[in-house]
């Protein structure tokens, strides 16, 4: 079972007591524990009974607290893992009957450089061998070293602090400062619990108010501190199929996905965080030409790197290729001004905020110029098919959602709509040219896709809109399998094989919108598959298990969304 652990400035996997991912020093760094993506080479941090056959049971006992315990007749080892605030480290805090074996093996640079370990007075040193990055490693309970990369650890309580640093010069071991591993222990979980407010009073059904919890957490925990920037999913290449080619880097901040994000803070009142995702988004549009010039950038404001692949990492459970960097961000996606000004506007009607609009009102006015003028073009859309491009509905769905969203906010700031023409030239191309009976995925094809639930998600039609419901009926027969519901039935790779749990969350509002909350429930339900409430990109459905990068922050975000919805009849058409 994976677990996620994050502080805001990078993010770990751990599998049942050993770390398996973590990119240092932040989200998009290359990684130095990558056994996730390579069972042999990829490198590990694990704290394990030296012994096999202990019971595993795994939990967060708060917020973004994971808790690891191993029992074997009658003894207990339990290691609780938090990521303290402001480094690029963890802290393992350790309560044991019996010795425990330590596995410290960091390959740097994505498994291509193995560590050069120096056991010194205060602790463990590990170097990289090509750069002059550092991993120091210290703890307070007495470590046995047994072979080149393993210790045994004594019995006791205590913790394993381990931390990296940039350059062994301005690294731990070279600046005399008295380190307090146990107050930053304290404060990073004490942070998590008063950050998180959880819905114990609001949800009665605990499945859905894990799903809230977790979804809550993730999100908070997606946003590179920094700056404010969210990641889509803190994992690179985990496949969509395994054995399959469908394998990504999701470590970037996509406008799409940020503008989601805090579309979901904002539903459940973080309203301070949700307005520094926005704020990091609007520093990013240029006047030159298309406000968001890229799909993503890097957590930091930079351009997205390119795509490569990382040819000596076997990939998860040998599905390769293990790709770093999107090359996502070579095309034009004509959605994601109106995803973001979506998101905008959800802050303006919750908080009336003149201010902020008026003060970023430039910015508005060029995303609404520029729509206006490049609306009729093609592009990749919101699935990101590479090597087409075509007249994608969402996307011109979108398009119109920023020219009404911003028009709306002009008139409220006292300002002029100079777009509502435009806005109804585009609502009339799609009537004409992407409804078969029903929308379509693009124009010139029957087909649907589950973009298409969004259109009364985001008021381009009520849900009860004679043409949507036709849609919806389309989609429920093409798509929907067994309780999840697919994006498409193929794209340019051939068969969409798993269900998109996206798409259920999607489906999910609007059945909320037609008052079938039951049908609702039962989809956002069945995304409750790892038992501690994380959702991944796609459901295997034959093996109950998710694939593709895990967590995924957008779909979080959405259900946290429909969740919120369902709470309220407000949203019901």
């Amino acid at each position: 079972m994976l677990a996620f652990l994050s502080n805001g400035i990078t993010s770990t996997i751990i599998d049942k007591g050993s770390i398996v991912w973590m990119p240092l020093p932040r989200f998009d760094s290359p990684s130095v524990f990558s056994r996730l993506l390579d069972d042999n080479y990829g490198g590990e941090f694990s704290i394990l009974p030296i012994e096999d056959d202990w019971e595993v049971k795994i939990s967060y006992i708060s917020s973004n607290v994971l808790k690891t315990e191993f029992s074997k007749n009658g003894k207990r080892s339990v290691i609780i893992d938090v990521m303290p605030l402001g480094e690029a480290g963890i802290i393992r805090h350790i309560s044991s009957d019996d010795k425990l074996r330590l596995k410290l093996d960091p390959v740097f640079d994505y498994g291509l450089r193995r560590g050069i370990i120096e056991e010194k007075k205060e602790g463990i040193k590990i170097n990289d061998p090509g750069k002059t990055d550092c991993i120091a490693l210290f703890s307070n309970l007495k470590l046995n070293r047994t072979s080149p990369d393993t210790w045994i650890v004594d019995k006791g309580k205590g913790f394993i602090y381990m931390v990296y640093s940039a350059d062994t010069k301005f690294g731990p071991f070279h600046k005399p400062f008295r380190r307090s591993v146990n107050k930053s222990f304290k404060l990073s979980v004490k942070f998590w619990k008063q950050t998180v407010i959880k819905k114990k009073n609001r949800i009665s059904d605990p499945t859905l108010r894990q799903l809230y919890d977790t979804s809550l957490t993730v999100l908070l925990a997606s946003i590179y501190q920094p700056t404010g920037a969210p990641i889509a999913a803190p994992t690179t290449s985990l496949p969509e199929v395994i054995g399959g080619k469908r394998n990504w880097d999701y470590r970037f901040a996509w406008i799409r996905d940020s503008s989601i994000i805090s579309e979901g803070l904002l539903y459940a009142d973080y309203i301070v965080e949700a307005r520094r995702i926005l704020g990091f988004l609007l520093g990013l549009i240029n006047f030159t030409s298309k406000p968001f010039l890229h799909p993503l950038y890097t957590v930091d404001g930079g351009n997205p790197p390119p795509e490569r692949e990382i040819t000596w990492l076997n990939g998860f459970k040998g599905s390769r290729p293990v790709r770093i960097g999107n090359a996502a961000a070579e095309q034009v996606q004509l959605d994601v001004e109106g995803i973001f000004i979506n998101a905008i506007y959800e802050y303006f009607r919750r908080t009336k905020d003149k201010k902020f609009i008026n003060s970023h009102w430039e910015k508005l006015e060029h995303i609404a110029d520029w729509e206006s003028k490049n609306w009729r073009m093609r592009d990749s859309g919101i699935w990101e098919e590479r090597g087409v491009k075509r007249h994608y509905t969402h996307s011109k769905v979108m398009m119109w959602v920023a020219l009404d969203k911003i028009g709306k906010m002009a008139i409220e700031i006292g300002k002029e709509d100079r777009w509502s023409d435009a806005k109804e030239q585009i609502k009339s191309w799609i009537m004409e040219n992407c409804v078969n009976s029903g929308f379509t995925r693009y124009a010139g094809t029957d087909e649907v896709d589950a973009s298409l639930l969004t259109l009364p998600l985001y008021g381009f039609v009520k849900a009860k809109d004679e043409t949507f419901l036709q849609t919806l009926k389309k989609i429920e027969n093409d798509l929907y399998v067994s309780g999840y519901v697919k994006r498409y039935r193929t794209d340019f790779m051939g068969e969409a094989m798993h269900p998109f749990t996206l798409a259920s969350a999607w489906l999910a509002r609007t059945y909320i919108r037609l008052g079938k909350i039951e049908k609702a429930e039962l989809l956002l339900k069945n995304l409750y598959i790892s038992p501690l409430g994380l959702i991944g990109e796609h459901v295997n459905i034959e093996r109950k298990e998710f694939t593709g990068n895990f967590p995924q922050m957008f779909t979080h975000a959405q259900v946290l969304v429909a969740l919120e919805e369902m709470m309220s009849s407000a949203h019901t058409d």
